[in-house]
């Protein structure tokens, strides 16, 4: 090595110091890009109207609370939807950070799946269950998903790729989707609260 580099002329090593200077330089800000990408996605999660939305709908999901039909059914209704749609965002997000990546998984996607996974565990039953309370408030109402579903539902699958806890790919897959598996949320333990007479006027 010592003899090559004697070998070459001094405008050559500056010039290949320069280029792997560079191409280090070139690969640090390409990760750093794609960090500060993967956060983005992940502060989706925490905004202002997204806190809300989460707020209102653990209210009705942990504390097993129904709700008739009226003002806060639609508010309910409204904030799953946007749940439902922000998931669908975010997952294709996450296929377009993987197919930036030749579809392999790096730090800024692992970044990614790390903070994403207790919600969407916790939205797996949360889904489930307002949904079955948004039906029963109006049964003549239908809710039609679309897409929005099946995108969560790929989300779901993309991050059991990568779990290697069976509970929790089992979370991920089958819970609520035939009634086979049991839920581990710990919603079902809590007893049925009765709508209040604010609620009920709302």
């Amino acid at each position: 090595m010592e003899t090559l580099l004697t070998a070459l002329p001094p405008a050559a090593i500056v010039a290949g110091v320069a280029l792997f200077i560079s191409v280090r330089l070139a690969r640090s800000q390409r990760r750093e890009r794609r960090l500060e990408r993967a956060h983005m996605i992940l502060s989706s999660l925490s905004t202002k109207a997204a806190v809300d939305d989460r707020h209102l709908l653990g209210t009705y999901h942990w504390r097993n609370r129904s709700f008739k039909k009226g003002k806060v059914r639609d508010d309910v209704m409204r904030a799953y939807f946007s749940m439902l749609w922000l998931f669908s965002d975010i997952q294709k997000e996450r296929t377009s950070l993987l197919a930036t990546n030749k579809n392999k998984r790096d730090e800024a996607v692992e970044h990614l799946d790390r903070g994403i996974m207790t919600v969407v565990l916790e939205y797996v039953c949360t889904f489930n269950v307002i949904k079955k309370k948004l039906l029963e408030s109006d049964p003549d109402e239908k809710l039609f998903e679309g897409c929005y579903g099946d995108h969560f539902s790929d989300l779901c699958a993309a991050l059991a790729e990568e779990v290697k806890d069976d509970t929790t790919k089992r979370m991920l897959l089958k819970v609520h989707v035939n009634d086979t598996e049991q839920c581990l949320c710990s919603c079902h333990s809590v007893s049925p609260k009765k709508t209040s007479r604010l609620t009920t006027a709302a």
